[in-house]
């Protein structure tokens, strides 16, 4: 699937690169991004590769991921361009291939959906906590100008008794015997690696907190159930909800959340941790997937999870991040009717 065929998902992205002013501060820079076949970092590199071509902006791209052939696969647009650089790593071993030096590392490389959080536990922690420590210490030799860290609003844990919205400075309990607790522990301890290095070593750090992210750079591997209710919806198949789907949570188109990353990377404070929610997608997960259904000409239907799939499944009540620290940095979210066009280009680059 080439997202490259899609006119709509290309217009999305000239938007993005004419909403923020961010050519003159990553002109001429080598920018890392870890993570790189995923949906953040795909759209990421996308967005970038882009601002080169329009603005001729002569960034250098350095993609990190742990598999060539799926890399190539997803980037064969620019595999041969010579902004574009791709190493296949894994950051939780040693870094034995990266360059002497750069100037900026988006580090987005994390198991991100319930199937990992529940097969791969280890996996998944080591990922944030030695792939961060890693790239820290690589980031912090090679002179890097900024780092910034992809976290994730699980990290919040449980809310507080009254249900209220997560604002940055909170932090609730986390159920530290369950598995999947790999995720968002994992996603703190990086934080404070992030806050340690700044502490210590005088670097220069900034956090995103993404809500729940959508939109057509999700894999097929994705389990996570946005991802699972739009591609139904791509394919006209009934949209399983395996829960009462009452959860209220925040959500957020991806084009919308890369232009959130690049601006808190040119703009952000050190130090500083930021949400990154759309509240025009602030919604239950039912009324999402029947969201999804009606724009896939689907229904919803309810089952029950599998013992693996139940033991991915977040027990958070309410999941709501207050984005208002990233509206004052000048973060504005433009995207109209997101899920629709999801499965629309979707199901555009599916006909290719």
């Amino acid at each position: 699937m080439d997202l490259q065929k899609s006119r709509a998902y290309l217009e999305s992205l000239d938007e993005l690169c004419v909403q923020i002013n961010i050519e003159k501060a990553l002109k001429g820079k080598t920018i890392m991004i870890t993570g790189a076949s995923g949906m953040l970092g795909s759209c990421l590199i996308d967005s970038l590769m882009l601002l080169n071509k329009r603005l001729n902006n002569q960034n250098h791209i350095i993609a990190l991921s742990r598999n060539i052939d799926t890399a190539k696969q997803r980037f064969g647009y620019c595999w041969q361009n010579e902004s574009f650089s791709f190493l296949a790593q894994d950051l939780s071993g040693s870094l034995i291939t990266l360059p002497p030096s750069v100037d900026y590392i988006i580090h987005c490389a994390s198991n991100a959906d319930p199937a990992s959080f529940s097969l791969y536990p280890v996996d998944t922690l080591l990922s944030n906590v030695v792939g961060t420590s890693n790239l820290l210490n690589y980031g912090f030799k090679a002179g890097i100008k900024r780092f910034l860290f992809v976290s994730s609003g699980e990290m919040y844990g449980q809310p507080t008794a009254n249900l209220d919205d997560f604002t940055e400075e909170y932090s609730g309990p986390i159920d530290h015997s369950s598995p999947r607790a790999c995720y968002p522990t994992g996603k703190r301890a990086a934080e404070v690696l992030c806050q340690s290095y700044i502490s210590q070593y005088n670097a220069d750090a900034v956090i995103v907190r993404p809500c729940h992210i959508f939109g057509p750079t999700m894999t097929r591997k994705d389990s996570r159930a946005v991802s699972e209710f739009l591609w139904n919806a791509v394919d006209g198949k009934d949209i399983v909800l395996k829960s009462a789907g009452t959860t209220e949570r925040s959500h957020c188109y991806v084009v919308d959340a890369t232009k959130a990353i690049l601006q808190t990377l040119i703009g952000g404070e050190c130090g500083k941790a930021y949400n990154i929610a759309d509240r025009q997608y602030q919604m239950s997960i039912r009324d999402f997937a029947q969201r999804a259904a009606n724009a896939g000409g689907c229904k919803v239907v309810f089952e029950n999870p599998s013992d693996v799939e139940a033991r991915g499944y977040s027990t958070v009540s309410r999941a709501v991040l207050n984005p208002n620290r990233l509206v004052i940095n000048g973060w504005k979210p433009t995207c109209d009717k997101a899920i629709e066009k999801t499965v629309s280009i979707l199901r555009e680059c599916k006909t290719e």
